[in-house]
């Protein structure tokens, strides 16, 4: 696989579960890339490239109105010099592949765990003795591919191996040892997940218009 962009039949694959998890309606092939109505009162819609086009430059042209955003499997700054100047490139993030298993660790004192199966995707709650949410994250597998989505960890209740505990459970409910397991981290995210076997494949750069 190239060092940035991804393949877009992963790509498609990777929307796919991602609605899935969210309850969104399926990408749609468009401009080179996928459209997901996401609807949300932050985001109207978002367009996903597997790498920088003519389609995305094209359609970047056409958009002025805010809520709407442009992401794709590339650096920042690869993606600032391909957008309009009124366009706002966020925090990058980065594509995650499993590397192989992630080493085991038990559950910490005072936690317990739910998990439930609708269909295709997973959730999984870590809650205090006392029902407090520490802890949650959602998978989704789809066409070969397996999604980790939403994975946080509440700050008080960081650095007890929660988030690993909950990464580790969601990777026992694939039905399809096979699949390829994706996510999306932050930067702090990838440090995390390296220390769980994980490896970038590629940037992943999101833009939208802000308006003032």
């Amino acid at each position: 696989m190239n060092n940035e962009g991804l393949d877009p039949h992963l790509l498609y694959a990777w929307l796919t579960a991602r609605s899935l998890a969210r309850g969104l309606p399926m990408p749609i092939a468009e401009h080179g890339g996928f459209r997901v109505d996401t609807g949300s009162e932050t985001e109207t819609v978002r367009w996903v490239f597997p790498c920088i086009s003519d389609g995305l430059r094209d359609l970047a042209r056409t958009i002025h109105q805010s809520r709407q955003f442009v992401k794709v499997c590339e650096t920042s700054e690869a993606l600032r010099a391909a957008m309009p100047a009124h366009w706002t490139i966020h925090a990058p993030s980065h594509v995650m592949r499993a590397n192989g298993m992630m080493p085991r660790r038990q559950l910490a004192d005072g936690y317990s765990i739910a998990v439930e199966q609708s269909g295709p995707v997973t959730s999984v709650r870590i809650v205090t003795d006392t029902g407090i949410l520490a802890a949650s994250g959602y998978g989704a597998e789809t066409d070969g591919v397996f999604v980790y989505d939403r994975i946080v960890t509440e700050p008080e209740h960081r650095r007890k191996g929660l988030g690993h505990v909950l990464m580790q459970t969601l990777h026992e409910a694939m039905r399809d040892l096979d699949s390829f397991e994706l996510l999306v981290a932050t930067d702090d995210g990838r440090a995390l997940y390296e220390t769980l076997g994980w490896r970038k494949i590629t940037s992943y750069a999101s833009a939208s218009i802000i308006m003032t």
